[in-house]
């Protein structure tokens, strides 16, 4: 995970450097991005704990996957149908002594399939979806910027941002983008009250929530706890719906719980024995709980695999709220960003055209 706290200007220059890297690598990596643009050569390590080894980069690895699986389960069916045929076949032959040798002829034909090793069903990788509860609509403004300039110190001379003007709303899908150190964090910082701009005002509608994810997410969990011990401990009232407030019972519980892919016996084991994976989406959950108008998310994919990243970007997709999106993951951002906004030199400006086109301008800045 070479990428996890690089931004997308380092990510460029890192890719580029190992893509004509003159010796061996081995990457492990979430960034489909990243593993299209360096790798030539891609080992899966399947749920059946086999290595199996393609050529290519990642979506050829994809694509290249899809047809073999696809002609896979031709082969199985075709076995399983054939099977079945000689079967009844051998099943209606009965006790008569001319019939029975045909039947056991047919027997044969098994056993030497069966020998030669019948083709296994194709087995699907396990994914999660989860959603984001739906809430109800807010009349812009929701969030407004109004002249705010921000320093750590107070004084003029040190501001990261000067005279900042814009609005986010439940309609805004936007991506924040820069070098690390221009401020991204720190404007979400500002949008979550946490800190107060020196100059200027930032407004919030007074009824507005905010599910929050930065990296230190997961410090809010007593990991002594399950999940279930831990989400019913921190809402004894119930959850705020879009009907208002409801309490759950275990089982209404244990089903929010799974549909973050947190299911059987790991939604009551404390979450010390969990991956950072799992903690991760132990988070997801507590946001939605919150039932947000507005997410603002600080690099979510840091602990997630691919088929979690893109979990994560139809939940967003179908969440009818707004978003503020900070990540080094160009795909996740060409996924559910409508809008491109580059922190750098105090200000806030957005791009015009997509993360890939930003991608490019990276990539002419740095000659590459």
């Amino acid at each position: 995970e070479p990428t996890n706290h690089l931004d997308l200007g380092a990510c460029v220059w890192l890719e580029n450097y190992l893509s004509t890297y003159p010796r061996c690598l081995l990457v492990i990596s979430h960034s489909q991005d990243f593993l299209n643009g360096v790798c030539t050569n891609i080992m899966h390590l399947t749920n059946q704990g086999k290595l199996m080894y393609y050529g290519g980069n990642y979506e050829v690895f994809v694509r290249t996957r899809t047809e073999n699986e696809v002609n896979q389960m031709k082969r199985y069916e075709k076995e399983q149908t054939d099977i079945k045929h000689i079967k009844e076949f051998i099943a209606s032959c009965g006790t008569y002594a001319n019939m029975r040798k045909q039947a056991e002829s047919k027997q044969k034909i098994i056993d030497k399939m069966v020998e030669a090793g019948l083709t296994p069903k194709v087995v699907a990788d396990p994914i999660y979806r989860f959603r984001f509860p739906k809430c109800e609509t807010l009349p812009p403004p929701v969030m407004g910027f109004k002249e705010v300039s921000f320093s750590y110190s107070g004084k003029k001379e040190d501001y990261l941002y000067k005279n900042l003007n814009f609005g986010v709303d439940l309609d805004s899908r936007v991506a924040l983008v820069g070098p690390n150190g221009a401020g991204k964090s720190t404007l979400l910082k500002l949008m979550l009250g946490w800190i107060s701009p020196c100059e200027g005002d930032v407004n919030k509608n007074g009824h507005l929530r905010i599910g929050h994810y930065n990296q230190h997410s997961e410090d809010q969990l007593d990991l002594s706890k399950s999940p279930y011990e831990f989400v019913r401990d921190l809402y004894p009232d119930g959850v705020v719906t879009e009907n208002g407030l409801e309490k759950l019972d275990v089982e209404q519980w244990r089903q929010k719980i799974g549909q973050f892919g947190i299911s059987g016996e790991r939604q009551t084991e404390p979450m010390f024995k969990m991956s950072h994976g799992l903690l991760t989406r132990v988070v997801f959950l507590l946001i939605s709980l919150k039932n947000p108008h507005i997410l603002l998310l600080d690099e979510p994919t840091n602990h997630l695999d691919m088929s979690a990243i893109d979990s994560l970007a139809e939940a967003i997709n179908n969440f009818p709220g707004g978003l503020v999106l900070v990540s080094h993951d160009f795909r996740l951002i060409s996924q559910v960003a409508k809008d491109i906004w580059v922190c750098d030199k105090k200000t806030v400006a957005p791009w015009k055209g997509d993360i890939q086109s930003y991608k490019r301008h990276l990539q002419k800045e740095m000659g590459l």
